[in-house]
């Protein structure tokens, strides 16, 4: 029995063997108790950070981020130190500034940094601004295509109206331009993608039908 069990002990140690190695005789991912380099971080293609107009654009650059550390093995503060190499220009400026309040060798953590960086880039201010525009926003002489893209951008800000297609769908028809509201003010279409599609063949319909008049009355 005792030959049996050092048997089956000996060939799980050589399955864990094989699992800790690829096709080619290298070994995947870092040793035990091993962080990862800035090598392995950079060849997750992390983003760069320079400067942005738009908030939730900071905010998606740190959860991409994070996304990435999730295939590392790091500290809270190399993430930091990993992080603030990808911040660039007028951000880089700003982590040297924000580096400068700090103590001399401060260890930051993920977290700080975080906090810190929003509260730079992603100002509560700035969110309602963006909030405003969204109630307001209208067609006007845009295309449909034109406004659908302002629509999506700022949505963004006011997920409380687009939470469901339903919501989606009045929100945009709200801002159409009376005459594609009038072709559209009584769409029963479920999805949000449908309505969407069907006023822009309604747009282009319109589009078509201008045209013809405008060939008749040349004539």
């Amino acid at each position: 029995m005792e030959i049996l069990a050092e048997g089956q002990h000996t060939m799980v140690e050589a399955l864990r063997t094989i699992a800790n190695y690829d096709g080619r005789g290298a070994r995947q991912g870092p040793e035990p108790n091993q962080y990862s380099d800035f090598k392995d971080f950079l060849d997750t293609k992390p983003p760069i950070f320079k400067e942005t107009e738009e908030p939730l654009q900071a905010d998606e650059w740190l959860n991409t981020l994070e996304q990435k550390f999730r295939l590392l093995c790091l500290t809270k503060v190399l993430k930091t130190e990993y992080a603030s190499h990808q911040l660039h220009g007028p951000a880089g400026i700003w982590w040297s500034h924000y580096q400068s309040t700090m103590a001399a060798n401060a260890q930051i953590t993920w977290d700080q940094f975080k906090y810190a960086f929003r509260g730079n880039y992603v100002l509560p201010g700035l969110m309602a601004i963006k909030h405003t525009k969204f109630m307001k926003l209208i067609q006007e002489n845009k295309s449909l295509n034109e406004y659908l893209q302002a629509f999506n951008n700022l949505a963004r800000y006011a997920t409380e109206f687009v939470d469901t297609d339903a919501k989606k769908i009045t929100s945009f028809k709200w801002g159409l331009s009376p005459k594609l509201m009038k072709a559209m003010g009584n769409c029963k279409c479920a999805t949000f993608n449908e309505f969407v599609s069907d006023a822009l063949s309604q747009e282009n319909n319109n589009a078509i039908y201008a045209c013809f008049k405008e060939s008749q009355e040349s004539l």
